[in-house]
């Protein structure tokens, strides 16, 4: 069943105001409230003492009116007793502030006295609620790893981190061995004595800031995968999501592994927040929306969607007259099966009043209520769709992080990337999943891989397989350069072990900065290539773009290889849009 519904705040207005809300709610079309995602003090207003009397009155008026209820458990922000009580829960910075109290997601996913307040917390809920049959779902924390709370670096990572690397290596001595620690007399004699990578004069071994995105990913999974653990333990009837913000596929975790430990994944859909001038692409919210969809391989929420303009303290763009009802109505042909707008009513304190919502602090339904209206009559009448794709884009945690780690060149940016090659299927209709490189992708016809600068040794003899029974790969700049130490490799041409597949290798390369870039040729089409600059020797393969006067010499900038049944190519550049668009032709004909 397809949900429409607003994100509902009763707490902030008092119960006196929930009757004409839910009547107006219900006149919008809605069929479902998501509730109680900051309300944590309304649950437990003192440590060990619960009080569901609040939220109780609100499900039972809400089912009177005919709504289903979203509930969350919400740990994104804490009661002021934890934090006067417990003041080591709070996330340190890398330099070693502290975060106060007051603005939420402070917390260390790594507090061991947090973690337990919070599944206390998710349990309470789920006993009290388990045989309310108004509930539809449950929703743990909220946007995890937002506004650079997935980093943390306080002594409770540290100690976790040391447990976690203890796991990983059987013995200091190898670890020493596969970090190369006998660079800067490195070497470490016992597990305690490896450092965070907190800021220094320059960057810490590459391998240890790896482990550490490892660590913070495995950290942040775990946490959500013990509060979805807590509900389920006393509620098996109703499902558990966790809902991402937007640009997750740059945060500190893999978000394919979060996904793995909930029923359904959720996503909060801003095409634009506070202090932008315009909003994201079309085609960038497409490939947002796809990405969220390959997490499950499947359908997906949106439970928070923009209706008014957004902000703390800067706000700018307002969704013009239709845009916000068109953004909706789009995400739903990607594969949304349910849509909330956030929010019903923007409220008039606290740090969000300018996130503005369907009904304004005037209280008067305006063009935003009657949008929203038009909105859900319309998607009742659509189907609950998941787009059939033959393209993917394989995303991969390791290199993603490796690639931050190192970027090379101040113009990369791995989300960007990704969505210029996004672009060029989404210009031309054609759909696209986006899959985890540890997923089959043998039944697609066509696989992206954007910088996947570490491979093993596995997933080279599935990507040559794929190839080899006919599908096709496009490779970019930095492919298998890496071990999976986040390590070059010793005697192997770049990319590594794959001179056969590629039809190339890496004869010289050099990085492209900020202003910079290198003319390239495509059939007789002047272009540029950015970011990156690799030169091309052919080993079999066949020249499709070479490097114009380059002052290393005559080089391909982009191979076309045949591979048993299959094709490669190999980008060895950014290429500008013109170049691209003819490649895209040629590589989808």
């Amino acid at each position: 069943m397809r949900y429409l519904g607003v994100d509902y705040y009763p707490e902030q207005w008092g119960m006196e105001r929930v009757d004409q809300d839910l009547d107006d709610i219900v006149e919008l079309g809605a069929n479902l409230i998501r509730i109680a995602d900051f309300a944590w003090d309304r649950f437990e207003p003192v440590e060990g003492v619960y009080d569901f009397s609040f939220f109780d009155e609100v499900i039972q008026k809400a089912k009177a009116h005919g709504l289903k209820v979203m509930m969350c458990v919400p740990t994104a922000t804490m009661p002021s007793w934890l934090y006067q009580r417990y003041p080591e829960v709070m996330n340190e910075d890398e330099r070693g502030y502290r975060q106060p109290f007051g603005a939420r997601r402070g917390y260390c996913v790594n507090s061991d006295v947090y973690i337990e307040k919070g599944i206390r917390l998710a349990k309470k809920l789920a006993e009290h609620y388990k045989d309310e049959d108004a509930i539809v779902a449950w929703q743990v924390d909220n946007e995890i790893g937002h506004e650079g709370s997935d980093m943390c670096y306080c002594d409770s990572c540290h100690k976790k981190f040391i447990s976690f690397l203890k796991k990983r290596y059987p013995d200091i001595r190898e670890l020493n061995e596969r970090w190369g620690t006998s660079f800067w007399t490195q070497t470490y004699s016992s597990f305690d004595q490896i450092p965070l990578p907190r800021p220094s004069f320059v960057p810490h071994n590459p391998s240890l800031r790896l482990e550490w995105e490892r660590f913070k990913s495995e950290s942040i999974v775990n946490y959500i995968d013990g509060l979805a653990k807590a509900i389920k333990s006393c509620d098996d009837r109703h499902p558990v999501t966790h809902d991402i913000s937007g640009g997750t596929i740059k945060k500190h975790f893999d978000p394919f592994m979060l996904a793995e430990k909930v029923d359904f994944i959720s996503y909060n859909n801003y095409p634009v927040w506070g202090g932008q001038k315009a909003p994201l692409s079309d085609s960038d919210l497409a490939f947002s929306l796809d990405f969220v969809r390959g997490l499950k391989r499947g359908t997906f929420w949106v439970t928070e969607s923009i209706m008014g303009q957004q902000g703390h303290n800067d706000i700018g763009y307002a969704p013009k007259p239709g845009e916000a009802e068109k953004w909706a109505l789009d995400s739903l042909d990607r594969g949304v099966e349910s849509l909330i707008f956030f929010r019903f009513r923007g409220f008039t304190k606290g740090a969000e009043q300018f996130c503005f919502g369907i009904l304004d602090a005037d209280n008067e339904k305006r063009r935003k209520y009657y949008e929203t209206k038009d909105f859900f009559a319309k998607a009742k009448e659509k189907e609950v769709v998941c787009p059939q794709a033959k393209v993917c884009i394989v995303y991969d945690y390791d290199s993603r992080s490796s690639m931050s780690i190192q970027r090379q060149s101040d113009r990369f940016d791995y989300e960007k990337e990704c969505q210029k090659l996004y672009a060029q299927l989404y210009k031309r209709g054609v759909n696209c999943d986006v899959v985890h490189s540890s997923y089959d992708f043998s039944d697609y016809d066509l696989a992206i891989l954007p910088y996947m600068i570490i491979m093993s040794d596995d997933f080279k003899k599935r990507l040559k397989d794929y190839v080899a029974s006919g599908g096709k790969v496009l490779l970019t700049p930095r492919t298998a350069w890496k071990d999976t130490d986040n390590n070059l490799v010793f005697g192997k041409r770049l990319p590594v072990d794959l001179e056969d597949l590629t039809g190339c290798v890496i004869e010289e390369h050099e990085s492209l900065l900020d202003d910079q870039y290198s003319p390239c040729v495509y059939k007789d089409l002047e272009g540029e290539g950015y970011v990156f600059e690799e030169l091309l020797s052919l080993r079999g393969g066949e020249e499709l773009i070479s490097w114009k006067d380059n002052p290393f010499g005559e080089y391909a900038a982009a191979v076309k290889n045949l591979y048993g049944k299959g094709v490669s190519y190999y980008l060895g550049s950014s290429f500008d849009e013109k170049i691209l668009s003819k490649l895209f032709d040629e590589i989808l004909e």
